[in-house]
């Protein structure tokens, strides 16, 4: 069984694999707790799914096993040893419509690509790992270790779908997600969702008061939109006091309003982003006359934030020579009359205490009358390069590229955290576009044969 005849065989079946790629990409699988009801703890749109790929695994005659709607397994040989192969069937929402060349819920093919929402993270891989176990199974590979396909409903959310599965299955061996990068990703960063909290009110002791500052919640990405309203006697006063060019400005009666806009970016790359609180607190910290609540939220977020992208106000840089530095972004911002909420998240590579950590934004917080609280933690993933899991990955990379593969590190999430010895493997190449979260999420087509191809190597060397 080489890997030419795999790959004839694959081709074979694009059609096809494009055919029921586009009946999942048809359904929102967005997270919808208003829809939620038994066997779809995540909404409507995540059990359409879940049953379409059950419709297609079962079509093929493989042993498919549901588990209430939070995760589900396809599965293919025997043996008392499992490898899994995890991924996810829940996309991220759309987004800004009129970004997308066309419907997000269409597959499209252009120039060798196909695009829509979750094409590639992660219906596209998943799509294709059950069409590679079709190749084995018609090619009479038997395994001597079972292989699953691990698909879990919320991914992009809580996690939970792997808590449960695992209350009721057992570990697999060995595993890889095919919802990362090539080569081969052998340490996912810890990662820290936290905020700091204030129950002051504000006292509207000063000439320029802040009423409110709303911003996107969204703890996973750079803030890229903040909206601050001052109240004050004098509008045209505040509005003069040395704002940066591309400050945007409107009045309303006594209120002035300021919207500061940035550049998205994922949290675990804060630098590719451009802040839009770091914006507000460069502009603010120079007036005199805020109201004392602003003043200190301000000097606060000065102090141990702006322009700190890798953790070193907040005394917690750290660079690792194999799995790379801290990152610290600051994701969102929310003030009211009588609260106000600073959302972060921290991430670390190898060699960090995360004890140490906590205590060291615990003694912040207690020093600045500000209560810690922590919203979701992931350990660092870390398996070691002279594992015979990577030993098998670094093997069948360069069997099908001809390329000797390097190891590195992200700060991203992926499901090999759930095992014990898994990891992120795949399916983007270096140097390619998806646009995964973003408008216009797309897949390489023939990268995506090539990735599977590689998978085949690895399931051969494994099992």
């Amino acid at each position: 069984m080489t890997v030419d005849i795999i790959k004839e065989r694959l081709q074979f079946y694009k059609d096809d694999i494009k055919r029921d790629l586009s009946q999942l990409i048809a359904i929102n699988s967005e997270r919808d707790l208003t829809t939620k009801q038994d066997n779809a703890p995540f909404g409507i749109g995540i059990r359409k799914c879940f049953d379409k790929m059950i419709e297609f695994a079962e079509r093929e005659g493989f042993i498919v096993e549901d588990f209430n709607g939070y995760a589900m397994h396809i599965e293919y040989g025997e043996g008392s040893e499992i490898l899994g192969i995890l991924g996810h069937l829940d996309i991220v929402e759309v987004g800004d419509i009129e970004k997308w060349n066309h419907n997000p819920f269409d597959l499209v093919e252009i120039n060798g690509f196909w695009y829509g929402r979750g094409v590639n993270d992660n219906k596209g891989p998943m799509i294709g790992c059950l069409y590679l176990l079709k190749v084995l199974k018609e090619l009479n590979y038997h395994p001597r270790k079972r292989i699953r396909l691990i698909i879990g409903g919320a991914e992009e959310t809580t996690w939970e779908c792997m808590t449960y599965y695992f209350n009721h299955n057992e570990m697999p061996i060995y595993g890889f997600s095919p919802d990362g990068d090539f080569p081969i990703i052998n340490c996912e960063k810890g990662i820290g969702y936290y905020c700091y909290n204030s129950k002051e009110r504000s006292a509207n002791d000063g000439l320029f008061n802040i009423v409110s500052i709303k911003s996107s919640k969204d703890i996973t990405k750079v803030c890229d939109y903040l909206i601050v309203n001052v109240q004050t006697q004098f509008p045209e006063k505040l509005a003069c006091l040395c704002f940066s060019s591309n400050t945007k400005i409107d009045y309303d009666n006594n209120m002035v309003i300021f919207i500061y806009e940035g550049i998205s970016a994922r949290g675990r790359n804060p630098n590719k982003g451009e802040n839009a609180i770091f914006k507000f607190v460069k502009d603010f910290k120079i007036i005199e006359k805020l109201d004392t609540r602003s003043k200190k939220l301000i000097k606060f977020l000065d102090k141990y934030f702006v322009d700190s992208l890798y953790g070193e106000k907040l005394g917690l840089f750290y660079e690792d020579e194999e799995t790379g530095c801290t990152t610290s972004n600051l994701s969102y911002l929310l003030l009211e009359e009588d609260n106000y909420v600073i959302s972060f998240d921290y991430r670390y590579p190898k060699g960090v205490d995360h004890d140490k950590i906590v205590n060291i934004l615990k003694e912040i917080g207690n020093e600045n009358k500000l209560e810690l609280v922590v919203i979701k933690e992931m350990p660092l993933l870390y398996v070691s390069p002279d594992s015979q899991l990577i030993i098998a990955l670094k093997t069948a990379y360069k069997a099908v590229t001809g390329d000797i593969p390097q190891l590195f590190s992200k700060g991203a999430a992926s499901y090999a955290r759930a095992l014990k010895q898994a990891v992120a493997f795949g399916p983007t190449f270096p140097l390619d576009t998806t646009n995964s979260h973003r408008p216009n999420e797309c897949i390489n087509i023939e990268n995506l044969m090539k990735a599977l191809l590689i998978y085949s190597e690895v399931i051969k060397l494994l099992t």
